[in-house]
C-alpha cells in the first residue's frame, strides 16, 4: 500500500510539471498564460538559457526537465508545495533571447523575481553608478519626492519599460526599470539640503559608458522633464 501510495503521488507531481505544450498553462486563469511574464534579453539562447537554469538553482527548485539546443531550451522544476516553474527561452537572432516564466498556479511576483535572477547571472542586474565610465547624469526639479517617484514611474511606462522595483524613504526614493531589451535603468531621487521643495534626480542606465546607455538616459530625462514641467533653473 505504501508503494502505491508513494507512486501515486510520483504520477502526480510529474503530471503537474509536464511541458507546457502538453497542459493548460494556468489552473487560475483558465490556460491564458496571463501570468506568464516574458522578457527579452540582449544575449545569445547559450548564454540566457545557462543563466535561466542558474536562477532556477538558486530558489533550490528541483529540476524536472531540463533541455536545449542553439535555439534555446526549456527547464522545468517544481517548489517544495508542488507548483512547477517553466522557464522557456527562444532564440530571437544570434544574439538576442526571448525568455518567458510561469509559476503555477499563476505567480507573476515569482516569475519577476525569477527574471532579475537572470538578468543578474547575465550581468544586467540593477542600474548603478558606475565608478569609472560615466552612466548617469542629474538634473534639480520643483517637486517634492512623491511627486517625482510618480513622474518617474510615469515615465518609465510612457517608454514601454517594465517597473521592476520602487523605493520610498524620508530623504530618498528610487525607481528602477528594464527596457525592452532587458537593460537596467535607474531613477535616483533625493532632497536638496539648499532649496525647499526641490530635488534632484540622477538617471543611471546600465553599468558603465555606452550609446545605448547614453541614448536610454537622455530618454529618461527628457520624459521627466515633461512629466515634471522642466528642471528648476
Amino acid at each position: 500500500m505504501k508503494t502505491q501510495l508513494s507512486l501515486a503521488g510520483i504520477l502526480t507531481l510529474l503530471a503537474a510539471c509536464a511541458p507546457q505544450e502538453s497542459v493548460p498553462s494556468s489552473r487560475s486563469d483558465g490556460g491564458s498564460g496571463v501570468n506568464t511574464v516574458e522578457r527579452l534579453y540582449g544575449k545569445t539562447p547559450a548564454e540566457t538559457y545557462a543563466a535561466a537554469v542558474a536562477a532556477v538553482r538558486s530558489f533550490d527548485l528541483s529540476l524536472d526537465r531540463d533541455w536545449h539546443d542553439a535555439m534555446g531550451g526549456e527547464v522545468v522544476g517544481h517548489r517544495a508545495d508542488g507548483h512547477c516553474v517553466t522557464v522557456k527561452v527562444d532564440a530571437i537572432d544570434s544574439n538576442n533571447s526571448r525568455t518567458s516564466v510561469r509559476v503555477e498556479p499563476g505567480d507573476s511576483n515569482m516569475a519577476q523575481m525569477i527574471h532579475e535572477k537572470i538578468a543578474d547571472k547575465l550581468g544586467v542586474g540593477p542600474a548603478r553608478e558606475a565608478f569609472v565610465s560615466t552612466n548617469s547624469e542629474g538634473a534639480v526639479y520643483d517637486a517634492d519626492l512623491q511627486t517625482s517617484l510618480n513622474a518617474a514611474e510615469r515615465t518609465a511606462k510612457a517608454l514601454g519599460w517594465t517597473v521592476t522595483g520602487k523605493e520610498m524613504h524620508d530623504t530618498w526614493a528610487q525607481l528602477d526599470a528594464r527596457a525592452a531589451d532587458s537593460n537596467p535603468a535607474r531613477f535616483k531621487i533625493t532632497r536638496v539640503e539648499d532649496g525647499p521643495g526641490k530635488i534632484r534626480v540622477t538617471f543611471i542606465a546600465g553599468s558603465g559608458k555606452s550609446e545605448t546607455n547614453q541614448t536610454m538616459i537622455a530618454r529618461m530625462r527628457e520624459d521627466l522633464d515633461r512629466q515634471l514641467g522642466g528642471h528648476a533653473k
